[in-house]
């Protein structure tokens, strides 16, 4: 069983715009998995698959999704998803690049 105690975490500041920002505080390892699948993101494959449909407020609808599973992830809940975890972390990433 995972030690959820003695993890290494690691704080993200994302630029979403010139006033305001995403901060984002996360297990070190789910954090470099998703800044490496970040170098590989495709909004027009990714976005859609994600979200639904195209949003104007795609970096907000990204937030909440990712606080939902962050939610999961400290529950231990069985319907929790790593992979999801780290593809919508991978995107916020980059759409707060994009918009940076």
């Amino acid at each position: 069983m995972y030690d959820f105690k003695n993890q290494t975490f690691q704080e993200v500041r994302m630029t979403k715009n010139a006033n305001a920002f995403v901060n984002i505080r996360r297990p070190k390892i789910l954090m470099q998995a998703a800044h490496l699948c970040a170098k590989g993101y495709r909004r027009e494959t990714m976005l859609p698959r994600l979200l639904g449909a195209s949003s104007a407020r795609v970096v907000e609808h990204l937030k909440a999704r990712e606080d939902d599973l962050e939610q999961e992830r400290r529950a231990r809940a069985g319907t929790y998803r790593a992979q999801a975890h780290v593809e919508v972390l991978s995107a916020l990433i980059s759409e707060c690049k994009k918009a940076a």
